[in-house]
């Protein structure tokens, strides 16, 4: 472990890891909005498609948001 950490691994691993996180949320995020019943469009379509478009789907991929 004290290699890993000498060596910088880590400090590579980290960022990789947080992208990887981000984008698979957002992929997530992008699923549950075509997934969505959109008649009537409703809360969870809005707040997933805005999230979709604006990169904060890498967050909001991650929450369920009830869909009536």
């Amino acid at each position: 472990m004290k290699d890993l950490i000498k060596s910088g691994a880590v400090l590579y691993l980290i960022p990789v890891a947080l992208t990887i996180v981000c984008l698979v949320g957002e992929v997530l995020c992008i699923y549950k909005a075509i997934k969505c019943n959109w008649e009537p469009v409703g809360k969870a379509e809005i707040i997933y498609t805005g999230a979709a478009v604006t990169g904060l789907g890498a967050i909001v991929g991650y929450f369920d948001i009830e869909d009536k």
